[in-house]
């Protein structure tokens, strides 16, 4: 058996965590997380592989780059695919906070005056804002049915983001080679029905249990897909606006702040994307 070699620097990197509140409490973690007795989540400090992976875009694209982040900087979640949307936000901007301080730089052009303002961005602020989710988001049919909702995970959303991409990729490789437009038509037609699929997958995903009026409770993947395809249009829309406001919980998507230039108030979005929050 090889004995482990001892490594003299390693007491010279110890990382200090900074602790926050997440917007799920740390419900819907079927892994495990774990949160100190207050409810917060340790958050450490990005290392320089860290900083490259969030530099590669193969890695952005397929989400690797950001499940390795936090698999490193956020280790008391069990299963970092698990990491819920509503939450991602929060700890990236902890990450940012951790690694490089509270502070964050930011352009803002005035849509009304065109003046290019230079913001400070005090990251605490930002986190003192978030909302919470208070549990599963239920919802009932006219059938009867009532339907337990969480909020999608990243490992969710890197599914929907790469087929979407592969459909676009091919959809576009397809209009240069070919000029036959019923074989365009017919492209595009397969590619509207997979990604309307990979929709379907996506929302069943999101549905924690199903209850029948009888008290029967089903969480049958399959079953629950089935079901989503023969929901009429107004049943669907249902579930999916439900969907669309567990998504605004978190952190705020804006910010107002008051240009320098010709002293309107305007509201400037919030991006949080990786690829661009830590570039």
């Amino acid at each position: 058996m090889t004995q482990q070699k001892f490594n003299p620097l390693a007491q010279f990197t110890k990382k200090t965590a900074r602790y926050i509140r997440i917007p799920s409490q740390g419900v819907g973690y079927k892994k495990g997380i774990n949160l100190t007795d207050s409810g917060e989540l340790a958050v450490y400090p990005m290392t320089a592989k860290d900083e490259l992976m969030l530099k590669s875009p193969d890695a952005l694209l397929n989400g690797q780059a950001v499940v390795g982040v936090l698999a490193n900087c956020v280790p008391d979640i069990t299963d970092p695919t698990e990491t819920l949307s509503i939450d991602l936000d929060a700890i990236m901007v902890a990450i940012r906070m951790a690694t490089y301080g509270d502070a964050m730089d930011m352009t803002v052009t005035c849509p009304h005056c065109k003046y290019s303002n230079n913001v400070d961005l005090i990251l605490p602020t930002i986190l003192d804002q978030q909302t919470y989710w208070t549990g599963l988001t239920e919802v009932e049919m006219e059938s009867g049915i009532k339907v337990k909702l969480k909020p999608y995970n990243i490992k969710d959303q890197n599914r929907m983001s790469l087929s979407s991409f592969d459909q676009m990729t091919k959809l576009n490789q397809l209009d240069k080679e070919v000029t036959d437009t019923a074989v365009k038509l017919t492209a595009a037609n397969v590619s509207f029905g997979q990604l309307v699929d990979v929709s379907i997958d996506l929302v069943a995903r999101s549905v924690e249990v199903a209850i029948t009026p009888d008290g029967q409770e089903i969480d049958d993947l399959d079953i629950i897909k089935d079901w989503i395809r023969g929901l009429t249009k107004q049943e669907f829309a249902k579930i999916d606006t439900a969907l669309k406001e567990l998504v605004q919980i978190g952190l705020p998507k804006s910010v107002n702040i008051q240009c320098d230039g010709c002293k309107e108030v305007i509201e400037a979005p919030l991006n949080f994307n990786p690829s661009d929050f830590f570039g």
